[in-house]
This record gives C-alpha cells, structure tokens and sequence, in this order.
C-alpha cells in the first residue's frame, strides 16, 4: 500500500481542527450561518472532483437518502458549530469519538453489520478515554456523568455523534446507490441550501460573506481535497481513523489559542480515544 494516503489523512485532520478553531472564534457569528458558509465554500471542490470523476449510473433508491439525511445532517452541523462556540475544544471534539460506537448499533439495525470482539474493545477504549478527561482523583464514579449533563456543549456534541452515527449509513448507502464523488457533491449541494435557507431566516444572509465564514468554508473545502486524496489510495476505515486525530489537533490548538488547561492529560485521553477508534473502524 502507498503509505502516503497517511500524509493526507492527517493534513484532512489538521484542517478539520483548524476550521473547528476557527468556528470556536467567532462566537457572535449565527451557527446556521457559520454551518452554512462552512458547506457553501467547499462547493467547488466537490464539483470539480465529481466533474472529473464523470456522472455514475445513479439507482432510483438514492432518493430515499437525499430525503431523509440532510433533515439530521443539517441539525448536527448546526449543533456543531454551537458546540464548539460555547464549550472548550477537549469537552467537546472528543464526543465525536461516539460515533463509531453508535454506528455499531445503527449500522446492525440500518445495514445489518455486526460487530467483532476488536469492535467491543475499541468500545472500551473510546468510553474510559472520555471518561477520564472528567474524572479527578477522589472524585465520585458517577461525578463525571453529571459534569457532561451539566455541559451544554458537551450534550451537543454527543447528539451530533448521534445523528453522525445514523447519517453515515445513509452516506454508504448513498455512494453504493452512485459514487463517493457524485453522491458528495449533490448531498451538500442540498445541505448547502437548506442552510442557507434556513439562516435567511434566523440571520441576514450576507453574513455568510464575511472574511471569518469564508475563512471556515475555504479550510473546509482543503480539507475536503485531502479528504478525497486519501480515500483514492487507502481503505476507508484506515483513513477515517486517522482522520479523527483532528480531535488530538483540536485539543492542542485550544489549548494554544484559547487557554484551555491540563493539554496532556487531555491529549493521552485523545490518542486512549483514538486507538479506540481505530479497533473499530479496523478491526471491528
């Protein structure tokens, strides 16, 4: 295998957390119009990628995906950029770590995959590693639990691991019923849209154009460039694992440009939380 496909993994990664970096300094900014730059500016690059690729023979079955998943997509997208304004980067990226673990349930009920015993311990992996990014020597066992119910938007992030965990098998069954590139590009056409839409209506649209959403979007649409690159020479699986150390990036870069203390505890739960990731999407 062309290891190289690592190099762009980990630059997809790098400027997923630096748009994340980016969401979280401007917290005045609407998140439907933050969610919607950040999709509307990586337009281009999905076209010019599905252009490239050429329009596939497309099953009459994808509608039913283009129906149902952009409704939870564009609500997690939303609660995403919210999350991120209004919580510290290490209380929040690593809950995207529960999207594996949900899909192992979603993805039995929605696709009817099962999961292996590699599956159960990278379970075990991304629950102790969030886990102890709140827990305090001669805490209460249960203290943590109530520090993430109390936390705004640590609750958002894990609805989003949540909805992720259900539009993800939409998004497979999307590129079985075309291709990765074409169904790409059209589903956050359609994203793009209903966002737009909806932020017509909760803000002035025009801010959308400012240099700080621009800015989002154009780190998006890089990321997605890297994103592609890399999934044309490696397993997607693989890839996808390496991708989520934008989490580690995230919990640096808070630290870096925000304050946000105790780094390398934080950052040892992050790679606890990434080797769980990678039993599951490798292994498991």
């Amino acid at each position: 295998m062309n290891f190289i496909w690592v190099i762009y993994a980990l630059a997809c990664a790098l400027f997923l957390a630096i748009g994340d970096t980016l969401v979280k300094n401007v917290p005045r900014i609407n998140p439907v119009t933050i969610a919607a730059g950040r999709i509307l500016f990586s337009l281009p690059v999905l076209w010019a990628i599905a252009l490239m690729k050429g329009v596939p023979a497309v099953d009459w079955r994808i509608a039913c995906v283009f129906i149902f998943s952009p409704p939870l997509e564009v609500v997690a997208l939303v609660l995403y950029m919210r999350a991120l304004q209004i919580s510290p980067m290490y209380r929040t990226l690593p809950f995207l770590a529960f999207t594996p673990l949900l899909l192992i349930l979603t993805s039995y009920i929605m696709l009817g995959e099962k999961v292996t015993i590699w599956g159960l311990a990278g379970i075990v992996c991304v629950v102790g590693g969030t886990y102890s990014l709140y827990f305090k020597p001669g805490q209460n066992f249960l203290e943590p639990v109530k520090v993430v119910l109390s936390n705004k938007g640590s609750l958002f992030m894990l609805a989003v691991a949540f909805l992720y965990s259900i539009t993800a098998n939409f998004g497979k069954m999307g590129v079985m019923y075309s291709s990765p590139s074409f169904f790409g590009a059209v589903y956050f056409t359609i994203l793009a849209g209903i966002l737009l839409i909806w932020s017509m209506v909760v803000d002035n649209v025009r801010h959308i154009f400012t240099k700080d959403v621009i800015l989002i979007g154009t780190t998006q649409g890089i990321m997605i460039t890297f994103h592609m690159l890399a999934l044309e020479i490696a397993p997607v699986s693989y890839m996808i694992s390496v991708k989520r150390s934008s989490m580690l990036f995230g919990i640096v870069f808070g630290s870096i440009f925000f304050g946000e203390r105790n780094v390398v505890k934080h950052s040892i739960a992050a790679l606890v939380i990434l080797a769980g990731i990678g039993l599951i999407s490798i292994l498991g």
